[in-house]
């Protein structure tokens, strides 16, 4: 942060502290960018948000060296299994159980370097926060409220006040991002609208405390519980360590909030049995299906709940918003630094709006069929009768909830599809199924991921920024002209020398430029061309600059 008068000056400034505002944070500071953060609030409180830290997130997370610190904040032992129990009641009988949900188990898979981690959204702060903390770039203020933006050629002004002081100060930074959440002010400010459904379903959340539950009851453990029965059918799990569990349950339309007795007895009705609890905070939501009509204006952008919010069924909330400050930060530092293009921030909607949409629509089919969808009368009734209702519903869960718990191919097989940093080879798309991944380095989509020999991830060994695979020898004079290429042009770059046949086979190229987030820019056997045509489109110096318009002009017409 450097001072200016009354004023303050940063490469980047960034509204919103939460998830994703911390890990462009931390992006934009691994990478040497002067960063500053306001946010309003003080980020306290146990409502969890997320839980659940995908295996993409985990990856990223990894990427910058906080992937263990994650694993110890996590309130669950490692040896707690990652699964999913449904049931009538918590002391009611059992109807379906999901294993590996989200692929949380602490097992080495070929897919991935990190499995998913169950964490309430503010222990991932917490640990961004103390990251942060490591990083000399980056200047974190709270009780810092965004009042106005100006922008002109060279950057935006904004016009912020200290709420304890009462006092505004500005701050002159090259570029503001807005990461401040479905409200955001930023978004405000810029009048851009948010396009689809508000609204659609709410939804009651309490926080409580049960001395000797979480070992307590008959079922199985599990990270959630959801449980089917007419009296309120809810989701509840541990969230923290000292017996904090969370209940949450859908309110019918227009419904006023319980009060404090109304909660506890919807709490008792979900436990199935009286039992001692304090409840510690309460909170009510509602789910949206809205994605922004266009993530940026000028030198000001968007990012996570700011310009996509969807129901919460498959975790995709903060883990898109991570991934969003990933693919924006790497860009913004490239920018910054000199050695990449004005396309580069073009292409951050382009590449992630049709994500968010695919999202969204993932998300909504989850959520069409929740635990007050699977009730019947007749489910705790005892007998023959009750018994084929409870192995009928069951049945069903199994059938169609699968799709919510194991959506590897949403969150690891997205591709980048249209992008003008992306040089397409010709190549068909992998077959895209929620359930299923094919790994593939056609360019646009993630790298495909390798265990080494030594037992580390291919991942481990990429460079900060561009990473050149050569996975044939005889690839190497080629590989030697792209080294050259990107030397003159300024671009960093690592190369990374495999000569394994299984990976060559893997990437279906010899040589392969991957970009800072992983994902493949550019494939193929040999090099045809000039080089540095090849380097500029990857780095936004030259591309499809009507790809940016088409994409910001369409309208969405996916589940709205």
């Amino acid at each position: 942060m450097r001072a200016s008068g009354q004023g303050r000056e940063a490469d980047v400034l960034i509204v919103g502290a939460g998830p994703v505002g911390l890990a462009l944070a931390v992006e934009l500071g691994e990478r040497g960018v002067d960063v500053i953060i306001v946010e309003q609030n003080d980020r306290g409180g146990r409502q969890p948000r997320a839980k659940t830290t995908n295996v993409r997130s985990m990856q990223l997370l990894r990427r910058w060296g906080i992937a263990e610190a994650i694993r110890k904040a996590g309130p669950l032992p490692p040896d707690y299994p990652s699964d999913i129990v449904f049931a009538t009641r918590l002391f009611g009988r059992p109807l379906a159980k999901f294993e590996n949900v989200f692929f949380g188990y602490r097992e080495k898979d070929p897919k991935f370097p990190e499995s998913a981690q169950w964490i309430p959204q503010y222990a991932v702060e917490a640990c961004l926060r103390e990251h942060l903390g490591k990083l000399p770039g980056v200047t974190l203020k709270f009780g810092a409220r965004l009042d106005d933006l100006a922008q002109d050629a060279d950057g935006a002004t904004a016009t912020v006040m200290d709420i304890g002081s009462k006092q505004p100060f500005s701050v002159r930074a090259r570029y503001v991002v807005g990461a401040d959440g479905g409200r955001s002010r930023v978004r405000s400010l810029l009048t851009i609208r948010m396009v689809g459904d508000h609204a659609y379903m709410g939804n009651y959340l309490a926080i409580f405390r049960a001395p000797g539950l979480t070992g307590g009851h008959p079922q199985d453990k599990a990270i959630s519980y959801w449980l089917v029965n007419p009296d309120c059918p809810a989701v509840i799990g541990p969230m923290d360590r000292g017996d904090t569990w969370f209940f949450s349950t859908q309110l019918p339309n227009g419904a006023i909030p319980y009060d404090p007795k109304q909660a506890r007895e919807k709490i008792t009705q979900a436990l199935g049995r009286e039992i001692e609890f304090e409840i510690l905070e309460t909170d009510t939501w509602s789910a949206h299906k809205l994605v922004a009509e266009r993530y940026s204006d000028g030198r000001i952008l968007l990012a996570g709940d700011a310009c996509h919010l969807h129901p919460p069924m498959g975790g995709y909330g903060m883990n898109m918003g991570i991934g969003d400050a990933v693919d924006l930060g790497w860009k913004i530092a490239a920018v910054v630094k000199g050695w990449g293009g004005e396309v580069l921030l073009d292409s951050y909607e382009v590449e992630r709006k049709p994500v968010h949409q695919k999202v969204i629509s993932e998300a909504a089919h989850n959520y069409s069929f929740v635990t007050y969808h699977m009730v019947n009368e007749s489910l705790e009734t005892e007998g023959p009768v009750g018994e084929a209702v409870r192995q009928d519903v069951g049945r069903r869960i199994l059938e169609t909830k699968a799709r919510e718990f194991k959506a590897i191919g949403v969150v690891l097989g997205y591709h980048y599809d249209g992008s003008p940093i992306i040089v397409a080879d010709g190549t068909s798309p992998p077959h895209d199924d929620p359930m299923q991944l094919t790994p593939s380095a056609r360019p646009g989509g993630l790298a495909p991921h390798w265990w080494m020999e030594d037992g580390s991830s291919l991942f481990d060994h990429f460079g900060p920024d561009f990473t050149l695979l050569v996975l044939d020898p005889a690839a190497a004079p080629h590989a030697a002209v792209i080294e050259n290429a990107a030397d003159t042009l300024g671009i960093p770059l690592k190369r990374l020398d495999l000569a394994q046949r299984e990976l060559a086979t893997l990437y279906a190229a010899r040589l392969v430029l991957v970009r800072p987030d992983q994902h493949v820019a550019w494939r193929a056997d040999r090099l045809q061309g000039d080089a540095r045509d090849i380097l500029k489109q990857i780095t936004g110096h030259t591309g499809l600059a009507s790809a940016t318009k088409i994409a910001r002009s369409g309208d969405w017409h996916g589940v709205v």
